[in-house]
């Protein structure tokens, strides 16, 4: 966390070992506590900046900001 951000970051392991897609997966809620609240700061996807595992997904075009306020 900083002043401008919260960056979040899950993992998931694969049911089958290769290649997948996505559309057939289910949208699953997660509750995080910060222990603060997020106020004026972005929402960031972890996994989406530079060096993260999703980056070129579709779902991570145009960038890794999930929430601006």
């Amino acid at each position: 966390m900083s002043e401008s951000e919260v960056v979040v970051t899950f993992s998931v392991a694969p049911k089958e070992p290769g290649a997948a897609n996505c559309l057939g997966n289910d949208e699953v809620a997660y509750e995080v506590d910060l222990g603060e609240r997020v106020l004026d700061r972005e929402l960031v996807d972890g996994q989406v900046l530079p060096g993260g595992e999703a980056v070129t997904t579709s779902f991570c075009v145009p960038d890794s900001t999930r929430y601006k306020p």
